[in-house]
């Protein structure tokens, strides 16, 4: 009696060969409808595997069966892992997916697998277990390069491992790497990629032998910015960032420089998500020379965004918007939400103009409206757009012999003017503070200063294009000065004092900078 015999009248037959049968026919597809159902229900892999193969991927009925043959096949466990990580990235309401990837990779590696290895190594690489994932690569390496020199796997494992050595910023290792390793990444189409842009952004150190071509344009730009990033990806997104920043309203009045890579290893960084980035600038001289730009911006993987002297941080995560707002800073704009308690800035009324946007001044004046008037306006940066029919002052009270009290803001029904108006800059004083001075700001309605998505009005623009030089921040070799200082070496703190002297083009700014006063 043949075997389909036995199928269709479900006669008994020995287990002995059926499987072998099934398998074979299956493989083969030359199987009926019976033959197929039957080996289904005996849970054969070749019918599970040809069922789930047929099935829409992601179904309810693919992902059944997709957990049964993972139990076995490696590269299922792999495809099943992929599926649940590419539903995290899709919709973060799926919260336990990335452990159902992780779960399943596992099981790949498991079954020696070896592409799970790479991507459960490049998903703990990009949740920042950086540690984690170098383990597994190491695990990996031993079997990679020994028996499958020349695959897939290998050029992925080589090139994965240059890029978490180099968001370590352990170069020493990523010399090593491209000195084994070259020219099979040559011959890879990723492999040559990564190549391109290490020589890109300049990860390696230049040698007489290189010579990369630039747009050196940007040297003449007075408001220049070099941008560091400390991985890859990163870099990409900084370049995308200063695409989009042609359409930001500041875009006119900053350039910037290529983007370069920095090694993470070379600052000693600060990095709290609730506290503002700040890191060991003194190390910035090994790199100084090299930098054309006034200003240093870095990219780093997480931190608050801020501005200290000519230096900016932000995190991977800020958006254009955040870095617009920190780079109106370097610019000479001052925030206008409540500083931290005891800022600079608030701690008592100034003696000159040192903002473009904000004057911390005295809430009430004696004497003549006119003159009175007059001394106001020499402290405002935005004096020549205040309208001569615009009041600045109202009165408090009358004195004698005509000796009047004057409030110190512009009225309400004159919101619509550029004027002198209450800024929340200063809010975090003392109640005994603001009842002696306050910051003014020359809008009474809310900006970019003071919310982020919130456009910079063509008043702030004005102001930058009529005098972009007078309050805007010293160049970055003032922050390593000022980082020596602190460090009691007076010689190189004086030296970076000079060099940040030579940004200066006005004699006064020079003279200041050189005295450390900013």
């Amino acid at each position: 009696m043949s075997l389909s015999i036995f199928l269709l009248t479900g006669l008994s037959t020995s287990s002995f060969f059926l499987a072998d049968f099934l398998t074979s026919v299956i493989d083969k597809k030359e199987h009926s409808a019976r033959q197929l159902n039957f080996a289904i229900g005996q849970e054969n892999e070749a019918a599970l595997l040809y069922v789930w193969q047929q099935s829409k991927q992601g179904s309810q009925r693919w992902q059944k069966l997709a957990k049964k043959l993972a139990k076995n096949n490696g590269e299922v466990a792999y495809l099943l892992a992929d599926f649940y990580l590419n539903e995290e990235y899709a919709d973060k309401r799926f919260s336990s997916q990335p452990e159902q990837a992780i779960l399943w990779y596992q099981q790949a590696i498991r079954l020696n697998y070896a592409k799970a290895s790479i991507a459960l190594a490049d998903l703990y690489f990009h949740q920042g277990k950086v540690l984690t994932a170098q383990n597994l690569l190491a695990k990996l390496q031993v079997m990679a390069f020994s028996r499958f020199y020349r695959d897939d796997v290998t050029i992925q494992a080589i090139i994965l491992m240059t890029k978490i050595a180099i968001s370590s910023g352990d170069i020493e290792l990523v010399n090593s790497l491209l000195f084994k390793f070259s020219l099979l990444l040559q011959a890879d189409k990723v492999g040559a990629s990564l190549l391109s842009a290490l020589e890109k952004y300049q990860v390696l150190p230049l040698t007489g032998d290189v010579n990369i071509k630039r747009d050196n344009s940007y040297i003449t730009c007075p408001n220049s910015i070099q941008i560091f990033a400390t991985n890859l990806l990163h870099l990409a997104q900084v370049e995308q960032l200063v695409k989009r920043f042609k359409h930001q309203p500041l875009n006119d009045l900053v350039c910037f420089s290529p983007v370069r890579y920095l090694p993470l290893s070379t600052l000693s960084c600060s990095t709290a998500l609730d506290s503002a980035i700040l890191c060991d600038e003194s190390k910035l001289d090994e790199v100084a020379d090299s930098v054309t730009s006034r200003y240093v911006a870095i990219m780093l993987p997480k931190g608050g965004a801020n501005v200290h002297f000519g230096m900016l941080y932000f995190d991977a995560l800020d958006s254009i918007d955040v870095v617009e707002h920190e780079i109106s800073h370097l610019l000479g704009f001052v925030d206008e939400y409540p500083l931290a308690k005891g800022h600079v800035k608030c701690r008592t009324s100034q003696q000159q103009v040192s903002a473009q946007n904000i004057a911390v001044l005295p809430n009430s004046y004696q004497g003549e409206r006119s003159d009175i008037r007059e001394k106001v306006l020499k402290q405002l940066a935005w004096a020549e757009q205040i309208k001569k029919s615009t009041p600045i002052l109202h009165l408090k009270d009358k004195g004698s012999q005509k000796i009047h009290h004057w409030q110190l803001g512009t009225p309400e029904k004159f919101e619509q003017e550029v004027g002198l108006f209450r800024a929340p800059t200063c809010d975090n004083n003392s109640a005994k503070q603001q009842n002696i001075f306050n910051a003014f700001k020359p809008l009474a309605h809310r900006t970019k200063l003071q919310y982020d998505e919130l456009n910079f009005p063509k008043q702030y623009i004005a102001l930058l294009q009529n005098n972009s030089d007078q309050f805007r921040m010293p160049s970055f070799h003032y922050n390593i000065a000022l980082a020596y200082y602190q460090q009691h070496d007076m010689e190189q703190a004086t030296a970076w004092l000079e060099q940040a002297a030579r940004w200066e083009n006005d004699v006064s700014r020079r003279k200041k900078v050189r005295q450390g006063n900013f």
